[in-house]
């Protein structure tokens, strides 16, 4: 006899085609009806509440005078809760965001009573290799998923499944969903004849004798008649024993059970069985960049900032951190971050991480305002503040932005000596629009608005150093001769002959010839899915050259790259052959003196419907594999998967199409040569059909359609609604950035610290003297530089901030590569202690520190 575990749940989009306002209207009447059921039946439950806590703070906004109702029904574990805050997605959001959720999910838990030890992920487009590791570091050991599994990777729904750095849980698969056994009849004949079908594509796949049966569905009534109607089964047949179910039951019984459970290890990325949406990773990619960057800028710039601040004596305003995060998880639920919403959802995610920024902007000012305040000065002029994140003393070149009335100026150190900087560009700027008080004035106040480059030496780890700006003087150093011929370091040089660019890497002598070419194709999907017609007609920006130049600076040197494209105008002009539109598209390439990568920054003015833009990097690899990061590690893909030979003789949901997630990074080289491509806030790539050599960033998707169906790529049904989304077009002007890094030794500690370096820069601010917001003046003191500690780890530094709980520091690095590194704790003052993503003791530390590892150290 089968054991049939009854799961009784809802699934909870907070937003999709609905706003999250019509959804906690829904979920008002949804949890009166759940807890006068539960308490008129005491045998009913346990209940889950899609393991998520937002649920719980979204029903107390509407219903405040429940909470001690539904407080109790925790408590006596009918209601299980979390372990999440949001359902969050794995593929496109970030690490530390993925550690926050579970940090704040479990800390809501706390505050309720009791936790589901489950790491529930019922929806995620794709399952990360590195969830195991996660939930481990979270004292959680199952895992229940759906998307994203079939028998080609692993044989059986419940396996061990191994991260990078060999953390394991014990998981279940949905194999059909959270949904297969919802809105089930109850009265027993008809239950029974429709339960048959259910449970043999439940067991179909089954290790065991345990079958999980979800009862629920999205924003589905409870199903309070289920459990006795099952109960009556119990009695008229013996295949089956139905009981009234947890996840945490399930897993019991599965370890219980004599059967050998398979080992998986990697990502979980099969659309077999279920669309796993390939093409979100690109979908509204504004969003997708305003979320990368609100996460790197909170985690890797204010935090440590406040951090330092806190050290010297200013307030730590937790409270502000944690709200700024807790409204980023907000939008990072898979339809959210993905992007597939309504355009009037899709404008309240975007809104929300454009609050967030706002917030973490006026707190990284306002710090760097009071810290500059308490620095007693040791040169004339107005202080510049250099902050360096990092947990290690460097060199860097940091964005500035000055105000000034001056036409020259000139930079010192705290000795004397002067800087080298470089001006980017310049706007005159009417300072009442900066300085409040000045609004009023009967006169405007002209200024020059300068962005310039900073060459600063030797900034202290985790610290800052001052500089000073002297206006009215000449710079003090004497600027290079002007004219060049092409982009050249010591390391690398930049050909370009009529728009057609091609690299040499000195040091090995390798060329990499039509380098960052842009290329646009047809794209007949909608919000889910990149969808190719047959036959696709590309367009490139080969001979469509409108204007160069090259520019010499004293930091960099600077090649500017005008296009003009004739392109179709949408997929009609496409499919008929006509040119009928112009694709504006604007490319800075840039080659620092002083390091052996390529900035590249490209502008483009997007008019037109229906397409795909990318840029191609050929080189000439010939492996059949390639690497990509993915949250705390590096994950090696196949350039042609497998399973395109066979998905339509098998009748997959989906192309399994070599179209790909990343953070920041994806990496094609031998052991030596090759490219690696660095992005801020770009989250996909591809290996073209027939380029099997070539990265393909895709710098955006333009779609009017929320869902289609009969796509190529995705037959059948459509997915989500078929509403029109002419929001995702996205017209307007964007820009995108991204670093292009040759390889000369493979993945070497050199190519590691460059990617650090710039993913990571340091930060500057200018004490101006002119301020948006008065404030008082505080009464401390503080050194022209300061450093917080030092960890000399090739670890990458992941953040430095206050713990949650604790009068104390939580440092964390981890290991982006392939190979073990060694785990040197940091150099600092206090007790060190090393904790887990949940900050609690880790009670097995190691000497090393295995691939894709985070490491967290606590000081008191």
């Amino acid at each position: 006899m089968k054991t049939v575990h009854l799961i009784q749940h809802t699934h909870w989009d907070r937003e999709w085609y609905f706003t999250e306002n019509d959804s906690k209207i829904v979920l008002y009447y949804f949890m009166l009806d759940l807890l006068t059921r539960m308490e008129q039946d005491p045998l009913l439950g346990p209940f889950i509440l899609d393991g998520q806590t937002v649920m719980l703070e979204d029903f107390l906004q509407v219903a405040p005078e429940q909470r001690q109702r539904l407080q109790q029904l925790i408590a006596d574990g009918r209601v299980l809760i979390g372990p999440w805050y949001t359902q969050t997605d794995f593929l496109v959001v970030g690490a530390e965001s993925i550690a926050r959720n579970l940090l704040f999910g479990l800390a809501d838990c706390k505050a309720w009573g009791s936790y589901m030890p489950v790491g529930y992920v019922p929806d995620s487009f794709g399952q990360s290799a590195q969830l195991p590791m996660f939930l481990n570091e979270f004292a959680i050991d199952n895992a229940v998923i759906w998307r994203g599994w079939c028998e080609r990777d692993v044989a059986s729904s419940e396996f061990y499944w191994h991260a990078q750095g060999g953390q394991q849980v014990l998981t279940a698969v949905l194999p059909w969903g959270y949904g297969c056994a919802k809105w089930l009849p109850t009265e027993p004949n008809t239950l029974a004849e429709t339960l048959v079908p259910i449970l043999e594509k439940q067991g179909r796949f089954t290790a065991t004798d345990n079958l999980l049966l979800p009862n629920g569905n999205d924003q589905s009534p409870f199903e309070y008649a289920v459990p006795g109607a099952l109960t009556q089964l119990n009695a008229g047949q013996h295949a089956y024993y139905f009981k009234r179910s947890s996840f945490s039951e399930f897993f019991d019984a599965l370890r219980a059970s004599e059967r050998r459970l398979p080992a998986w290890s990697g990502e979980l990325l099969s659309p077999k069985y279920m669309r796993i949406h390939r093409g979100i990773f690109s979908t509204r990619a504004d969003i997708k960049q305003l979320n990368a960057s609100l996460e790197q800028f909170v985690s890797q710039t204010l935090e440590p900032l406040l951090t330092l601040g806190w050290r010297l004596g200013l307030p730590y305003p937790q409270h502000a951190l944690e709200s700024i995060w807790r409204e980023a998880m907000k939008s990072h639920a898979h339809d959210s971050i993905g992007g597939c919403n309504a355009d009037h959802v899709n404008q309240r995610v975007k809104g929300r991480l454009q609050s967030g920024k706002e917030s973490a902007q006026q707190l990284f000012d306002l710090n760097m305002k009071m810290l500059a305040e308490g620095i007693d000065a040791r040169q004339k002029g107005k202080k510049i503040i250099a902050f360096n994140p990092l947990p290690r003393q460097r060199d860097a070149q940091l964005s500035l932005t000055l105000y000034t009335p001056e036409q020259d100026f000139r930079i010192v150190d705290e000795d004397g000596n002067a800087c080298i900087w470089q001006l980017l560009h310049e706007e005159p700027q009417d300072m009442s629009l900066v300085v409040q008080e000045l609004s009023n004035s009967t006169r405007t106040i002209w200024y020059r608005k300068c962005h310039i480059l900073l060459a600063a030496r030797d900034l202290p780890a985790c610290g800052y150093q001052t500089f000073y700006l002297q206006e009215g003087k000449s710079p003090g150093f004497v600027p290079p001769e002007a004219q060049i011929e092409r982009l050249e370091n010591e390391w690398l040089r930049l050909d370009v002959n009529a728009g057609t660019l091609t690299l040499i890497d000195k040091r090995s002598g390798e060329v990499y010839p039509h380098i960052l070419r842009l290329v646009d194709g047809e794209d007949a999907g909608d919000n889910y899915n990149y969808s190719p017609p047959e036959v696709d007609w590309k367009i490139s920006n080969n001979g469509c050259l409108h204007h160069s130049a090259l520019e010499r600076g004293p930091l960099k040197d600077t090649l500017l790259l005008d296009w003009r494209i004739p392109a179709p105008a949408d997929s009609a002009s496409r499919r008929a052959r006509r040119l009928d539109a112009m694709l504006e598209v604007t490319m800075t390439v840039s080659l620092p003196h002083d390091r052996a990568w390529l900035d590249v920054e490209i502008e483009v003015n997007n008019t037109l419907r229906d397409h795909r833009l990318q840029v191609e990097l050929p080189t000439d690899i010939r492996h059949a594999f390639h690497f990509a990061d993915q949250p705390f590690g590096l994950i090696q893909r196949e350039n042609i998967p497998a399973a395109l030979h066979v998905w339509q003789q098998e009748n997959w949901t989906e192309a399994p199409a070599s179209l790909w997630p990343m953070q920041s990074l994806v990496l094609m080289h031998d052991r030596q040569r090759g490219l690696g491509v660095v992005t801020a806030g770009l989250r996909e790539y591809e290996i073209p059909v027939g380029q099997p050599d070539t990265l393909a960033i895709t710098l955006f998707r333009s779609v009017g359609w929320l869902g289609q169906p009969a796509l190529p790529w995705r037959p059948g049904r459509a997915s989500g609604m078929v509403l029109p989304s002419p929001d995702s077009q996205i017209p307007g002007r964007h820009h995108f950035y991204l670093a292009v890094l040759p390889m000369s030794n493979g993945q070497s500690p050199a190519f590691w610290d460059a990617v650090e370096q710039w993913r990571t820069p340091a930060s500057g601010y200018l004490d101006s003297g002119w301020s948006r917001f008065r404030t008082n003046a505080h009464a401390l003191r503080f050194p022209s530089h300061f450093s917080v500690l030092n960890w000399e780890s090739q670890l990458h530094f992941s953040t430095l901030k206050k713990a949650q709980n604790k009068e104390a520091l939580l440092l964390r690095g981890w290991n982006p590569g392939l190979v073990p590194l060694d785990n040197r704790p940091p150099e600092t003052d206090g007790e060190l202690q090393q904790v887990t993503l949940a900050e609690t003791r880790c009670t097995h530390p190691a000497s090393t520190v295995a691939a894709g590892t985070p490491v967290s150290w606590l000081i008191g």
